[in-house]
């Protein structure tokens, strides 16, 4: 896995750690406030409780002075405890709103004190009439029983809030240890977690560092390689000159020795020793081909030309005419394009191709189509001709160094024609292949990059080409063809199923 994923992956599974970590927390945390919460709630229910009880007893503690002493005050004060009271009890309604059953229990409350309240007013109205009227009911102890129901009351549920404050107060301080456990478990993961990271990281860096040290010492003896291989390239280049020139000079004086033999002493030989001479001329003509073959081999990829734009449709004609085919071999060119090509492997190519299919054209009209067609591809030329064809088996073997079907004695062949358009072409980027069936010929075709194609390339198959009426490019006829001994050239005709 490259280290940037790495990085990415532990980063990613620290953030979820965190995120997980941070979820929990948050949970633990909102208990931790929602008990805390309750615990206060529970705190501020229980001291306006006691402040009823008191209240309620300060009402009392005023009137009574009020009865003994006759001050004003003393009722002032009684009526302010009586509306605290009555505000203390709104107030105890508000806290409780959320909580209907304890909101139940200090609604009780309100007709207690109420009742009691009732009782006092009845104290001073008593009072009114007369003293001891008032002093017989303070004696009989009205409003005692209210009194007393009122105080149990409050104490009942003050208990209750006090208890259930201390469970509150229990919990939170046990959600608040909960926090603080997540916290630094989450806090020794992360320690962790980057600890790993820094190691894998740094771990992945000296693989990295090895890794580097490792290829640079690789270049370097790569380097020394390929310096090794292009001397020993030069090496080979020069050895193929200089063989073909070393080599040349011995073969053209057995020529010539040949020659002047046959020529010299024409007078005694018989029919044998004039085809043995014959025979020896054919093996040196032969020789030098070969010779000038692997010559060409060895500069295709090594000895590069400027690429120009070339004209395939000028190139090809003037092949066929180098080719000079016999008259009873038409060859038909289709519309071919303008590609950036070196000039000489171009015509190598369709020399090699076309110069093939003429040499073993076995039937006595022969046809030889050469076509090209621009797909999404490449270019897809091809070279189609109508002679005995090639066995399936043989078309791998066809393009290889010295292969040849024919035997030589009855066709002079180096056999190196074909794998120099096998290697031409890989060249370029593109791939030669044949189909071909017994009998009915054969089709080779090959590809180009379309990058190859010149600004003003012409496409194939558009209307026909001006040059065609050009002097030297003009279309023969098959009757002054076969008169003059002139191979026929048509072109840009339609180049049939090969395109």
């Amino acid at each position: 896995m490259p280290l940037d994923r790495k990085v990415l992956l532990g980063f990613g599974f620290a953030a979820l750690v965190v995120l997980v970590v941070g979820a929990v927390s948050y949970l633990t945390t909102s208990r931790f406030v929602g008990t805390s919460l309750q615990a206060l709630r529970n705190a501020e229910l229980v001291t306006p409780l006691k402040r009823v009880l008191a209240f309620t007893y300060e009402t009392e503690a005023a009137q009574r002075s009020f009865l003994y002493t006759g001050e004003r005050s003393a009722l002032e004060q009684r009526n302010s405890a009586i509306e605290s009271t009555r505000r203390t009890l709104d107030e105890l309604r508000g806290l409780a709103s959320d909580h209907p059953a304890l909101l139940a229990r200090i609604e009780s409350l309100g007709p207690i004190v109420e009742a009691r309240f009732r009782m006092l007013d009845e104290v001073l109205a008593a009072r009114e009439r007369s003293d001891e009227e008032s002093r017989a009911l303070i004696a009989a102890g009205v409003g005692r029983q209210q009194t007393t129901a009122l105080a149990r009351e409050v104490n009942a549920i003050a208990d209750e809030q006090h208890a259930q404050l201390r469970a509150n107060a229990e919990a939170a301080r046990g959600w608040g240890n909960r926090v603080y456990s997540i916290f630094f478990v989450a806090l020794a993961g992360a320690a962790a977690l980057l600890l790993f990271l820094q190691h894998a990281i740094r771990r992945e860096i000296a693989a990295r560092q090895q890794a580097h040290a490792e290829l640079a010492a690789s270049e370097a003896k790569q380097a020394t390689l390929l310096r090794e291989l292009q001397s020993v390239n030069e090496e080979l280049a020069n050895f193929a000159y200089v063989a073909s020139h070393d080599l040349k000079a011995p073969l053209r004086a057995i020529a010539s020795l040949a020659q002047w033999i046959s020529t010299d002493y024409a007078d005694r030989f018989d029919d044998e020793g004039r085809e043995q001479i014959a025979l020896l001329l054919g093996r040196v003509k032969r020789m030098d081909r070969l010779i000038d073959g692997i010559l060409q081999y060895s500069r295709v990829g090594r000895v590069r030309e400027t690429r120009t734009v070339v004209d395939l449709d000028e190139l090809v004609a003037e092949t066929v005419d180098l080719l000079a085919p016999p008259p009873h071999v038409r060859v038909t060119v289709g519309k071919l394009p303008a590609l950036m090509i070196e000039r000489t492997r171009a015509q190598q190519l369709f020399q090699n191709l076309i110069g093939n299919a003429i040499q073993y054209m076995d039937k006595p009209e022969g046809e030889v189509s050469v076509g090209c067609e621009r797909r999404a591809d490449a270019w897809h030329f091809s070279v189609r001709d109508n002679g005995p064809g090639i066995e399936q088996r043989h078309f791998e073997r066809i393009f290889q160094m010295f292969q040849s079907l024919a035997p030589r004695d009855r066709t002079e062949s180096t056999g190196i024609g074909l794998s120099l358009v096998k290697k031409i072409v890989e060249t370029y980027g593109g791939r030669v292949w044949v189909e071909s069936t017994i009998g009915e010929g054969s089709l080779f075709r090959f590809t180009l990059p379309l990058s190859m194609a010149a600004a003003s390339s012409k496409e194939p198959g558009s209307a026909l080409d001006e040059q065609l009426d050009s002097p030297g490019r003009g279309r023969r006829s098959g009757r002054d063809d076969r008169a003059s001994g002139v191979p026929r050239i048509e072109g840009h005709q339609p180049a049939g199923p090969a395109g």
